[in-house]
């Protein structure tokens, strides 16, 4: 986990698109802080460990955006 935690917010945002499988849009962006970073991560982590490996379609934070739109 810490390597995109300390890499460039761009990446950062490539990790979530792989972690979640989905592009997507920020319901709610936080600053950029490694905190931040972490709270995120955790919070897509324990989303996914909720709805069985698969993140949900709606989140508080981050909207999956399907490929049709």
């Amino acid at each position: 986990m810490e390597d995109h935690l300390k890499g460039s917010w761009v990446d950062f945002e490539a990790w979530i698109r792989r972690e979640i499988g989905s592009d997507f849009r920020w319901r709610v962006r936080p600053m950029d802080s490694p905190s931040k970073r972490r709270m995120v991560a955790e919070l897509i982590m324990d989303a996914q460990r909720r709805n069985k490996g698969v993140f949900p379609e709606d989140d508080a934070f981050i909207e999956r955006i399907n490929e049709s739109g």
